[in-house]
């Protein structure tokens, strides 16, 4: 009866620790018969704007849209953002479009998906972060231009924020540029921006880069 007992017990154990508790591994549903899975893969990212066309009739088959726009104050990354990059899709070959946080989209095209497998597409964007220190006379929230490299286009438009706000952009060399016309503070600063990575970029007033320069000074 004792060992019974232990068995029992352990049993109990087992079936506890593999269910669907905090320590229990994901595993993603079974592809649906008959159809095959695309798996965008953004190194780090958990979700992205995008739609996929089917390359032969033309049509959008699938959207997923979960990101507010860069623009809005209520924009901002919780970090407990569900993965949502994946598709499960007829077989067949696709054109998969991810819209950025400014105009310039990334686009895949001959995307092959075949029945039962699951196909993994890298997305190269990569993401940069602002932050804006200019004392409590301007707040925390100041809008700022994206432009490319050359300052020819205005690519897409941002706002600083207290919260946590990464923008998404194609992997490459920016410019932002942050004024002020009331305080007469016209900067722009570069950003690099690589697959995989967070480019932190801070943009600091003159009356808020003295200091700093002072303390460098007497180090």
């Amino acid at each position: 009866m004792v060992v019974l007992a232990l068995v029992a017990i352990w049993i109990s154990a087992c079936a506890s620790t593999s269910g669907s508790g905090s320590g229990a591994a994901y595993l993603p549903p079974p592809i649906p018969e008959g159809q095959g899975r695309l798996s965008l893969q953004a190194a780090g990212i958990n979700q992205l704007n995008f739609y996929i066309v089917d390359d032969a009739t033309g049509e959008e088959v699938y959207e997923d849209m979960p990101r507010i726009s860069s623009r809005s104050p209520s924009a901002y990354d919780s970090g407990a953002e569900q993965n949502r990059l994946t598709a499960d899709l007829a077989p067949g070959t696709y054109t998969v479009i991810v819209n950025t946080d400014i105009d310039d989209d990334v686009v895949i095209d001959d995307v092959i998906v075949e029945m039962g497998q699951e196909k993994y597409v890298n997305v190269r964007v990569g993401r940069f972060q602002v932050h804006f220190q200019g004392g409590g006379q301007f707040g925390t929230q100041m809008p700022f231009l994206i432009f490319d490299w050359n300052m020819s286009t205005v690519l897409g438009r941002g706002m600083t924020s207290s919260e946590v706000r990464r923008f998404i952009v194609p992997e490459g060399r920016y410019k932002i540029r942050m004024e002020n016309s009331s305080s007469g503070f016209d900067i722009i600063k570069p950003v690099e921006v690589n697959y995989g990575r967070i480019t932190q970029v801070i943009i600091s007033t003159p009356s808020q880069e003295e200091p700093e320069q002072e303390q460098n000074q007497q180090n």
